[in-house]
């Protein structure tokens, strides 16, 4: 296996369109890394580039100790899996797996000992005689993967693999991607536009927008700590409620008010120092649905609390989501109860001020 080096690489389309912007980043050997990004953002260019299925504008990207630039994709050593699984439908999925290494001259009985090996990993040994056609979604998903694995390559590209697939069959997918790069002990880079499968499967997160990468770290860090406004509302789900408002002093503490006074909240003693030259300035307030919990009272509690609308109930089985109105502000909670509250119906919730999250409006980076 080997490592994946970016340094400074541009992608400039013609016209001047930079698709990708000085994306610089380190794959170690082993390791399982996802690009994650909304669509547009240059996570499947950049995985293209990789490849060497399209070529970079600027900058060096390395596999192992060797420079790509000019090496073509067939001699990169990687392998390849598709959101559209890219299967020869005139051939059994045998065939489909084999074809690579026949192209590639390997003696029949290597060839037949790497295909049953990574059709025993995937359990797809009952499948070898079929055709495309006559497999499910999930099937054709295992055969593509299959395909790469049989390469034996140093790194294994991913391209939304799991776009195709109905919600259940991604999320066993998921896990069944998870176990083989754990049992192969390999280089993965994958790429996806849904942040949960990014969370639940990366060792750490790219997140890209417009071209440029904003973060990468590991899930939790994403989660705890964003860098950014657009990190912050990106990784999440429901994701995080983001408020407009100011700092303002108060009897020698801060407090966050927003434009409308429906939230006037307690900063806590661990925001007091960081948003001190804050005060009487506009800031970006954040707070995750899962820290707004049902007061049990139903009183108001003085900087802690805060009186909301009910417009939406979702019940999720074990937690509820409320989508809230607050003066005509939006915000979602996650809560455990085990009674379903009214819709139209004013509500009373506790905001866990410790877990806030403070972002300045001219720059949206996390204020420290």
């Amino acid at each position: 296996m080997a490592k994946v080096e970016l340094k400074s690489v541009k992608k400039i389309y013609p016209g001047g369109v930079e698709a990708v912007k000085n994306a610089s980043l380190v794959v170690e050997d082993k390791e399982f890394v996802v690009l994650v990004g909304p669509s547009g953002c240059g996570k499947s260019t950049t995985l293209r580039m990789i490849a060497g299925l399209e070529e970079i504008s600027e900058g060096e990207i390395y596999i192992g100790d060797a420079l790509v630039n000019d090496v073509p994709p067939k001699n990169r050593d990687i392998a390849m899996v598709f959101q559209n699984y890219a299967l020869y439908p005139h051939m059994t999925v045998y065939k489909n797996m084999a074809f690579g290494l026949m192209l590639r001259k390997y003696p029949k009985k290597e060839i037949l000992k790497r295909v049953h090996e990574a059709a025993q990993i995937l359990s797809i040994e009952h499948l070898l005689d079929r055709k495309p056609k006559a497999l499910s979604g999930g099937e054709r998903q295992r055969v593509a993967v299959g395909r790469a694995i049989v390469r034996q390559p140093k790194v294994f590209l991913f391209d939304e693999p799991l776009s195709n697939l109905d919600a259940k069959l991604r999320v066993q997918m998921r896990a069944e991607i998870s176990k083989l790069h754990t049992r192969l002990q390999s280089t993965m880079i994958y790429v996806t536009h849904d942040q949960v499968e990014a969370m639940t499967m990366g060792d750490r997160i790219v997140v890209m927008l417009n071209g440029e990468i904003q973060q990468i770290a590991s899930p939790l860090e994403l989660y705890h700590h964003p860098v950014n406004k657009f990190v912050a509302g990106f990784i999440g789900s429901p994701p995080m409620n983001l408020v407009e408002g100011a700092i303002v002093s108060d009897n020698g503490g801060l407090r966050f008010r927003d434009g409308k006074n429906g939230m006037d909240l307690a900063v806590d003693r661990a925001h007091q120092t960081a948003l001190e030259h804050y005060a009487g300035k506009p800031v970006i307030f954040g707070i995750r649905p899962e820290d707004i919990n049902e007061n049990p009272t139903q009183q108001l509690v003085p900087g802690r609390s805060v009186s909301a609308t009910v417009e939406v109930v979702e019940p999720m089985g074990s937690e509820i989501y409320l989508y809230l109105n607050i003066l005509g502000q939006s915000v979602t909670a996650r809560i455990h109860s085990n009674r379903e509250p009214e819709v139209n119906r004013a509500y009373v919730v506790d905001v866990g001020m410790e877990k806030a999250h403070y972002f300045d409006p001219a720059t949206e980076k996390a204020i420290r």
